[in-house]
């Protein structure tokens, strides 16, 4: 009877063991981070000089986070936190998870203000301007096919010549822009200051020969009854003719895609993965073009409507993204990825 009573309890000893061991390992499976499948994110459209770049991490299981931005500033253990550059150059960013996932991504900072030397179109007006009076511009840039001006008074394109003469109504302060090419990542402005017209007294006033206006008696007409004005008649058989679509109108007309980066564009691909966005999310991006060729790893050439049927539902990791933009309309013509899929716990090329 006490054999059986020592054996039963050893047999509870090992069933608590057992538990205890299921429950750690279980703790440990959900509290594990995979090192390989760090995902943090850098956004910045063009990154340069004083300029604040968006920086946040979505690991999963992530319950700490150390940032070290590559430039000797103090490192910020914030998930989501934006970091200034004073300097132009190439930066090491290094984020540690959990104070032992340790993943590098590397980015380039440019100096704005050469940038805009090389790039930006100069505007060259005439230092003083006055209203009412004709002001001419002109412009320096290189390779320059077409230009699009406007002087600030009016919504949209005032003028598409190359050296254009306008006339301000108003004065005060205005903002001159120009975009040459079509080119809206290298827009010229230039903040002008519009003088009043001034009225000089040609005649100066002669009281002593001054006439004095006489009665408004003295002009006045009998009355008599109303006629009609023969203009009415005439007027009626004056053919209109229709108003023919410019030059102007054509350039303001053209459709143009909202601005995404390519990190942007990742992140939605994954939710396409996720199931939380679908193809049609891109349409604007893409400018209603959802057949835009992909080429996929380097080897696969499919559609845009086929890679995200292809990844539906499916676990993956984006090594490399190339959007392939319309200079013209920023419409997103084609792109090249690479990417792993999870399968069985190995990730491997889909």
């Amino acid at each position: 009877m006490n054999k059986k009573n020592i054996d039963i309890r050893v047999i509870f000893f090992f069933v608590i063991l057992l538990l205890i061991g299921i429950i750690a390992f279980l703790i440990q499976l959900f509290n594990h981070v995979d090192c390989e499948d760090v995902r943090f994110y850098v956004l910045a459209e063009n990154p340069g000089i004083e300029e604040s770049i968006e920086f946040f991490d979505k690991t999963p299981n992530a319950k700490s986070w150390k940032w070290d931005f590559g430039d000797g500033s103090e490192t910020d253990v914030r998930k989501h936190t934006f970091h200034v550059y004073k300097k132009p150059g190439k930066y090491l960013i290094t984020l540690t998870i959990n104070g032992e996932c340790i993943h590098n991504k590397e980015i380039t900072i440019k100096d704005k203000y050469i940038t805009d030397k090389i790039g930006t179109p100069k505007i060259i007006v005439s230092k003083i301007i006055t209203a009412g009076q004709p002001t001419y511009f002109n412009s320096e840039s290189e390779d320059a096919k077409t230009w699009e001006w406007a002087f600030g008074e009016n919504k949209g394109i005032d003028d598409t010549s190359a050296n254009p003469v306008y006339t301000f109504s108003t004065p005060g302060e205005k903002t001159v822009t120009l975009i040459v090419n079509g080119n809206f990542g290298t827009v010229a402005k230039k903040i002008i200051y519009v003088h009043p017209r001034v009225i000089k007294k040609t005649n100066p006033l002669d009281i002593t020969s001054y006439e004095f206006e006489k009665k408004a008696e003295a002009f006045s007409l009998p009355r008599g009854a109303a006629k009609k004005d023969p203009l009415e008649d005439m007027l009626q058989y004056v053919p209109v003719a229709p108003k023919t679509k410019t030059q102007k109108d054509s350039i303001i007309s053209i459709k143009k895609a909202p601005k995404i980066s390519e990190d942007q564009f990742e992140i939605l691909l994954k939710k396409v993965a996720e199931g939380s966005k679908v193809k049609d999310d891109f349409s604007e991006y893409l400018c209603d073009d959802l057949e835009i060729p992909i080429v996929k790893n380097d080897t696969d050439l499919l559609t845009f409507s086929q890679l995200c049927a292809a990844i539906k539902g499916k676990k993956i990791k984006i090594e490399s993204i190339r959007l392939n933009k319309d200079k013209q309309n920023n419409c997103i013509k084609g792109l090249n990825i690479s990417y792993k899929v999870k399968k069985y716990l190995i990730w491997s090329k889909d």
